[in-house]
């Protein structure tokens, strides 16, 4: 077994026993298979997002506890986001489904990550155009999901009447901020223009 990297041909036992690499042909299609293995990797992070998404649908509303000691973001934030258990989900199969997929996305990544200690460098740089091409294809759409994520995330708050004051007061000192900014702003220039008459009259 190498331990630094090298360019050969001859893999011997690849991973399982009885799959041995040992001509061109078949190393050009274990590097294919590894491509194609890395770009479904990154799109199985998608569908992940979905399933979550599929199982939050079903969480009911919590609200949100009070507490004089913990700021505005400290009480939205961590006690209404708990993590998902069976407890909490209302369908069995939605919470089985997610969990089944991401045990099969660690496997994957583990059996990736395998590849890639053999320090072959042919593999190295399929596995790494693999995952590139497939973070190319899917990270917009990951990015999106994520922010849909988020959305339902804090479509789950309900917020208490403490917590909606403190939102108004917010809304309030922001807006009286801005009247002020402006008065001062109007009392300058009208500075300037009595300056600029005066000079004119003198």
């Amino acid at each position: 077994m190498h331990m630094w990297y090298w360019f050969g041909i001859d893999l011997g036992s690849f991973l399982f026993p009885g799959y041995n690499v040992t001509t061109i042909g078949g190393l050009l299609a274990t590097c294919f298979a590894l491509m194609a293995m890395a770009i479904f990797y990154e799109g199985m992070k998608i569908i992940q997002v979905k399933l979550r998404l599929f199982t939050m649908s079903s969480l009911p509303e919590r609200s949100i506890g009070n507490s004089e000691n913990s700021s505005l973001l400290s009480r939205i934030y961590p006690n209404s986001f708990q993590p998902l258990s069976a407890a909490h989900c209302t369908s069995w199969s939605k919470w089985f489904l997610e969990v089944f997929h991401w045990s099969l996305h660690t496997l994957l990544g583990y059996l990736l990550m395998l590849s890639i200690m053999t320090y072959n460098g042919y593999i190295s740089i399929a596995l790494a155009l693999g995952s590139c091409f497939g973070y190319w294809i899917f990270a917009p759409s990951l990015i999106e999901l994520n922010f849909s994520q988020f959305q339902a995330k804090s479509r789950l708050i309900n917020c208490t009447a403490h917590c909606a004051g403190e939102l108004i007061v917010e809304k309030r000192r922001d807006s009286i901020v801005t009247t002020v900014e402006e008065e001062l702003a109007t009392v300058s220039q009208e500075n300037v223009e009595v300056d600029i008459h005066n000079e004119e009259i003198g």
